[in-house]
């Protein structure tokens, strides 16, 4: 055994200190992430006419992600998958092959009128917001790439126990993403939209490369990477691993546009389009650290030692209910006040919109961990069927929720949005437990009178 999995080798269990030292760089990443977020929403609020671009710039990062959904689960299936130098690099093969067929989609609807008609007919965009839109995806199909290179180094640094390589690349794209988007939103005349996009792909694609210089020597330690492959990795093992979670990815990444689609549709489109946005964006800087919690149960356990379930569990559950707390507080105080309106920089009733968004997204944290820690037992037991089916109810669940909330015109349309991401995850869990409990795996994992 050899990198993350070494660390499951203990009856007793691991620390909650040894849990910590491994998650929190990597929790830290999507913190950083998010981060950059809320900052490239600043900058596009001190453009000319913020609205309009806050909600073309989020149309256009909605599409890019729903298409390159395949590139998001390419740190779990490396670490899943990976044995050795041979399946690591026959891992890459084959997600690069797939990383080439979802830029040429995205290039197409970039530089074709298909882009402007999915924008406009489909989303539901006005004119004025599908024109800027459209621009904006002209910069973002050089994303896919990017991020692919990225996550796949990533992978190879949460093998070999170097989560620390993670953060530290993150936080030099946050600074440059930081100072590209307000040089370019003060200092031009660009379409918000576009500079937003340029100052998101030019900061990843240095994050990418950073990673790639930092991560890559780690490739040839015989400790971690054996050249010799022991056990051989085919294609179609790959792909019975991964299309479960593409199929996850997919229906999680329509989630955004399916939403903003919603809002565009809604009584005040400009308004609940800008004020989700920038709520959601702030919302998720409390949220997006938990996405990595998976990564623990992979690592810490071990399938007839219950310690490291526990263990595993308890550390999931106690950081998602600081991170619930954390948000409520900051949502339902001052602070929320300050960050909408002084440092974001909203006003009136959209910054009272984005406040809402917060406050309903303060219940995601918990959810969130739940999901997380039987995400980690799916993956680590190959279940990764159970997790893209979980994810199917929660997308039914969310256009049930959304469907009410916008067609009753029953509260604030943003906070509608949020609502509906709450309760569609709620749905997916409560499937994944029953499943879970009614599994094979279940009585393998646990004990009987371990089961309760």
């Amino acid at each position: 055994m050899h990198g993350v999995k070494s660390l499951a080798n203990n009856p007793a269990g691991p620390t909650y200190r040894e849990i910590a030292a491994f998650f929190l760089p990597l929790s830290v990443t999507n913190l950083m992430l998010v981060t950059s977020h809320s900052i490239v929403n600043a900058g596009v609020a001190r453009t000319a006419q913020p609205e309009l671009a806050l909600a073309a710039y989020a149309l256009a990062r909605s599409l890019v992600r729903l298409i390159e959904n395949p590139v998001f689960m390419v740190r779990q299936t490396v670490v899943s998958l990976v044995k050795d130098r041979d399946s690591y690099l026959q891992v890459r093969r084959f997600i690069y092959a797939i990383t080439f067929l979802v830029t040429l989609i995205i290039a197409l609807l970039a530089y074709t009128p298909a882009g402007y008609y999915a924008f406009r007919n489909v989303m539901g965009a006005t004119h004025d917001i599908a024109i800027q839109s459209h621009l904006a995806l002209k910069i973002l199909v050089l994303m896919p790439f990017a991020a692919v290179t990225r996550n796949m180094y990533h992978g190879a640094a949460i093998l070999s126990r170097q989560t620390m390589l993670v953060p530290k690349s993150s936080l030099l794209r946050l600074i440059v993403m930081s100072a590209l988007i307000f040089a370019l939103a003060l200092g031009t005349d660009l379409p918000g939209a576009v500079s937003a996009s340029i100052a998101f792909i030019g900061a990843f694609w240095l994050e990418a490369l950073v990673m790639r210089a930092r991560a890559k020597p780690l490739l040839r330690r015989e400790d971690i990477f054996p050249k010799s492959a022991k056990i051989h990795l085919p294609y179609g093992t790959i792909a019975k691993f991964f299309l479960p979670l593409i199929l996850t990815t997919l229906t999680a990444t329509a989630f955004g546009p399916l939403i903003q689609a919603g809002l565009a549709r809604s009584f005040d489109p400009v308004l609940a389009l800008a004020a989700f946005s920038v709520g959601n964006a702030l919302g998720q800087m409390f949220c997006a650290p938990l996405n990595m919690l998976h990564q623990c149960t992979l690592a810490f356990t071990k399938v007839g030692q219950i310690a490291t379930y526990r263990k595993t569990k308890e550390f999931t559950m106690g950081f998602a209910l600081i991170a619930s707390g954390t948000l409520a507080f900051v949502s339902f105080s001052p602070l929320g006040t300050l960050l909408v309106e002084r440092i974001i920089g909203l006003s009136g009733a959209t910054a009272m919109s984005a406040l809402w968004v917060m406050r309903v997204k303060s219940l995601l944290p918990l959810v969130l961990g739940w999901r997380e820690y039987l995400w980690g037992i799916f993956m680590q037991q190959h279940m990764t069927h159970l997790i893209g089916r979980g994810k199917v109810i929660n997308l039914a669940a969310l256009l049930a929720v959304l469907a009410v909330l916008l067609g009753g015109r029953i509260g604030d349309p943003a906070a509608a949005g949020a609502w509906a991401m709450v309760l569609g995850e709620l749905a997916e869990c409560i499937y994944m437990q029953i499943r879970f409990r009614q599994s094979a795996v279940y009585k393998k994992l646990l004990p009987a009178d371990e089961h309760s």
